[in-house]
This record gives C-alpha cells, sequence and structure tokens, in this order.
C-alpha cells in the first residue's frame, strides 16, 4: 500500500519554532518529526511513500532527498482534502495510506490500519481523549465509523489521530467536498459524506501513546518521551 504524508503546513500553532523551521523538520528529541515519521512507516512495511509539501517545499525535499521518496506540491494551504487531492496521480488506483507530519503513533498502528482496511472500504486510527476541543471526535458503532464532528468541545472521546487507509471509492468524495467553516477543504468532511453514501469504515484502536507535535506542549511532550532514543535510518 502506498503511503502519504501530509507535510504541507505551516506550523503557526508551535510560535516561534515553526516560524524559524518548516513544521516537518521541527525536531523531536534532536530528531526532525518527519525522519521518526518515515522510518515507522518503513518499519511497518511502507516502501513506496508520497510527501505531499507546501510552506518552505523547496527546504523540506532538499532535506529528504536522501531517501527513496516522491514529492508532490499543495501550492495553496486549502485544507487536508486538497492535500490528499494533490497526491492523486501518484497515487493511481490503488488503496492508499494518509498520515499528517505532525502525528507520531506508536510502532505497528499504520499496518493495524491498513490490515483492517482490507476488511472495509476504509480504516481509521482512533485515540481517547478527555478533552476533544482541539481534537475530532469519532463516533463508533459496533467497530464502524458513523461520523466525525471537528472540535466538538471540552468532552471526552475519541480522536481521530489522523492515520486512515482508504479506497479509490474515497476520490468522488474528496474531489466534491465543500470548504469548511474555516474555510478550507477538509478531509473529514470528505470522510462524512463517504460514510453517508455508504462507505463501511473501520475504527482501529491506537495502542500506546498519540503525540501531536503541532502545539508547543504536544512538542514538549513527544519529545520527552523519545528522549534516549536512537535514530534509526
Amino acid at each position: 500500500m502506498i503511503a502519504v504524508v501530509l507535510a504541507a503546513g505551516r506550523g503557526t500553532r508551535l510560535g516561534a519554532i515553526g516560524r524559524d523551521t518548516p513544521k516537518p523538520l521541527v525536531p523531536v528529541a534532536g530528531v526532525p518529526v518527519i525522519d521518526r515519521l518515515l522510518d515507522a512507516l518503513g518499519a511497518d512495511g511502507f516502501a513506496d511513500v508520497v510527501v505531499v509539501t507546501g510552506h518552505r517545499a523547496d527546504e523540506v525535499e532538499r532535506y529528504l532527498a536522501s531517501r527513496p521518496l516522491r514529492f508532490v506540491r499543495q501550492d495553496e494551504p486549502r485544507g487536508t482534502a486538497d492535500a490528499v487531492l494533490a497526491a492523486r496521480e501518484a497515487v493511481g488506483n490503488s488503496p492508499f495510506l494518509v498520515t499528517w507530519v505532525d502525528v507520531l503513533v506508536e510502532p505497528g498502528t499504520y499496518r493495524r490500519v491498513a490490515a483492517a482496511a482490507t476488511k472495509a472500504d476504509a480504516a481509521v486510527a482512533v485515540n481517547r481523549l478527555d478533552d476533544l476541543s482541539a481534537g475530532g471526535a469519532v463516533t463508533i458503532d459496533d467497530g464502524m465509523m458513523t461520523g466525525i464532528t471537528e472540535k466538538p468541545g471540552p468532552v471526552a472521546g475519541w480522536n481521530l489521530t489522523g492515520v486512515l487507509a482508504l479506497d479509490t471509492a474515497v476520490w468522488p468524495y474528496v474531489e466534491a467536498v465543500g470548504r469548511s467553516v474555516r474555510g478550507e477543504y477538509e478531509l473529514p468532511d470528505a470522510i462524512n459524506a463517504w460514510i453517508g453514501g455508504g462507505a463501511r469504515i473501520s475504527a482501529v484502536a491506537v495502542e500506546g501513546a498519540v503525540f501531536e507535535i503541532g502545539t508547543p506542549e504536544g512538542l514538549i511532550a513527544a519529545s520527552a518521551a523519545y528522549s534516549g532514543e536512537t535514530r534509526r535510518r
């Protein structure tokens, strides 16, 4: 299965760190987050990886030039659905995995999500949060996702981690999605429409920690967890 890494964002919530460093290159315990993510994908058997770049794309692509990757560009920051659509030609007519560059999950997660997708139309990784104010609340019925609500407020529940395995049947919904209230074309909106069209999407609970390095607090937590580990290239 092809893996698509969404790495076009600006990292504005990281403040000075995001201004000084492209988000994919933000260090987590001394190692750029994209290196940690790509190493984990490789360990899970993903050899064909497409990286969607955007903000400071030349810098990111130059840094990754030694890796066997394919690059596509999202010219403007129009949202996650638009970023996925930028990779459509590179993906071709094959199921594919999508992951946000600023989310780090336990080893084996990508493999488990991909395996679950073979028994449904798609699969998503979810984790429990006590406060979904900054997340995407996933509703689940008998192991299947029934919908996503972005930033529902300070409630507990299942969160969309940003790791999804999708079938090619999703493309019409990605293409048709309208702008969200934030003015972006967002992948969760396309997924909701796909569910409305009859898609069966398995929800896979992440085993272990999930680190979102898009905020200073998340970056600190991830760096603390990964400190002392050796880099695997």
